[in-house]
């Protein structure tokens, strides 16, 4: 292991023996990893670089089924704003804002699924243009265009600067008088296995990759594009197919 990764081992260790610590806010999808993160010292922010040093930071709690989140990237093409273009084309309505769309769509390698129950998205991968792209059908399966890709370096490229360490870190919560508070009990350390995993994973459908595009709902940016564009989680049992382990420790 290089010098980071004990680093972040030592400091877990000293978090681990404060035992239960009051969550940073009340959130339980996102109190977990934002407590642990502050109590590391790192400010909240939204950059694709590695949360410590040189590796990236994963919080999961214990009894949760949910998967682990990667990355998100912006889509390369086939258009310079091609999220504007996907909304604007195949969005739904919102229900609460007038003349604002969203489009959320958990995709699936080689399969169609319903989107806004309008149209179908398939995900597939072009090996020759070396790119993961989307064909879209209408309701009776006949296509209409193939859309939205992202090409293999610029996936290589994020995860090679964002995951190529990982850390695991999982925690228990109880509630005390109306607040979160955590216990951090057990770090894993991993080093990351390579592209050819990752999109063997992808074709499983074992990575997860949804369409976020959405906008502003509140704040000083209300209504404003808030998109996270293609969103790519991985299956809380399948982290060790696209990682090597090198480093457990619990507690």
């Amino acid at each position: 292991m290089n010098d980071n990764f004990n680093s972040l081992i030592n400091k877990f260790k000293k978090i681990n023996k404060m035992r239960y610590v009051k969550g940073i806010n009340n959130n339980l999808l996102n109190s977990c990893g934002l407590t642990f993160e502050n109590l590391l010292g790192k400010k909240i922010d939204s950059m694709f670089f590695p949360d410590y040093k040189d590796i990236e930071i994963k919080c999961t709690q214990r009894y949760s089924g949910f998967p682990i989140s990667l990355f998100t990237l912006s889509f390369d093409g086939p258009s310079l704003f091609e999220s504007n273009y996907l909304i604007e084309k195949y969005g739904t309505d919102d229900k609460d804002f007038i003349n604002k769309k969203v489009l959320f769509a958990n995709l699936k390698y080689k399969q169609k699924v319903l989107v806004g129950n309008s149209y179908y998205f398939e995900l597939d991968i072009d090996y020759e243009d070396k790119k993961i792209f989307i064909n879209i059908y209408d309701l009776n399966f006949n296509i209409i265009e193939k859309r939205a890709f992202i090409y293999f370096d610029s996936l290589n490229d994020r995860i090679n600067v964002k995951l190529s360490n990982l850390a695991l870190i999982f925690g228990s919560k109880k509630i005390i008088n109306g607040d979160l508070y955590f216990r951090y009990y057990k770090i894993v350390c991993y080093k990351y296995k390579g592209f050819e995993k990752f999109l063997e994973l992808v074709k499983s459908n074992d990575i997860k990759i949804s369409i976020v595009l959405r906008f502003a709902r509140s704040g000083k940016n209300i209504g404003d594009n808030k998109n996270k564009n293609m969103v790519f989680k991985i299956k809380k049992d399948k982290i060790e197919e696209l990682f090597d382990q090198i480093y457990s420790y619990e507690n």
